[in-house]
């Protein structure tokens, strides 16, 4: 399981995960496009040259294994260890000087995605040390309507760019564990005596 540096280690995974397979025709003179994480202050501003940018604009709880507990691995394995698995809703952004770049960054950053779907501890130990050895996260596209597309650019005020959204599925973030107590009172004892 994740510490709570998990998110942060996923979306920055993800951003090394495409700049490392991007294309040197895309990477290399006269394009220079980057992959790059995006916060909304970023969004908020026009974006400038050639660019795949990761957005995360939403986290929620998976409702699948929010009461899922997990056996503890190491010396205590009394204690289940509880979590709190999220989804990361993310968007991918192509924003580029023409329209055939915008095209290529982004239907090249979709075709990656599909043909590797999944993160695992190799992608993200250097972030977040405390991600499971058998952790995946995997990668999909995510439904959204074009209506709640547009809202989002709507609230920044922003240029529309081409958008596609996607999710990676889950991050299991590490709660604290729950208080230890001792065993069962099977006897007590109440002091007698002169009142």
């Amino acid at each position: 399981m994740a510490s709570y540096r998990g998110v942060t280690g996923a979306l920055l995974a993800l951003e090394s995960f495409l700049t490392s397979r991007l294309p040197a025709e895309l990477s290399s003179e006269p394009t220079n496009a980057q992959a790059k994480l995006l916060g909304s202050a970023d969004i908020a501003n026009i974006l400038t040259g050639n660019l795949l940018g990761i957005y995360l604009h939403r986290i929620t709880i998976d409702p699948h294994g929010r009461q899922r507990t997990f056996a503890s691995r190491g010396s205590d394995q009394n204690a289940p260890q509880a979590e709190l698995p999220v989804n990361l809703h993310f968007l991918l952004i192509a924003n580029a000087a023409s329209a055939t770049i915008e095209a290529d960054l982004l239907s090249w950053a979709m075709v990656e995605l599909a043909n590797e779907c999944q993160l695992d501890i190799s992608h993200i130990q250097d972030i977040d040390d405390e991600w499971g050895q058998a952790e995946v996260l995997n990668i999909a596209p995510d439904e959204m309507t074009t209506e709640d597309l547009m809202r989002i650019w709507d609230v920044f005020k922003s240029p529309y760019t081409s958008t596609v959204p996607y999710v990676a599925r889950t991050v299991r973030l590490r709660l604290r564990r729950p208080r230890t107590e001792g065993p069962p009172v099977s006897t007590r004892v109440f002091p007698g005596g002169k009142v």
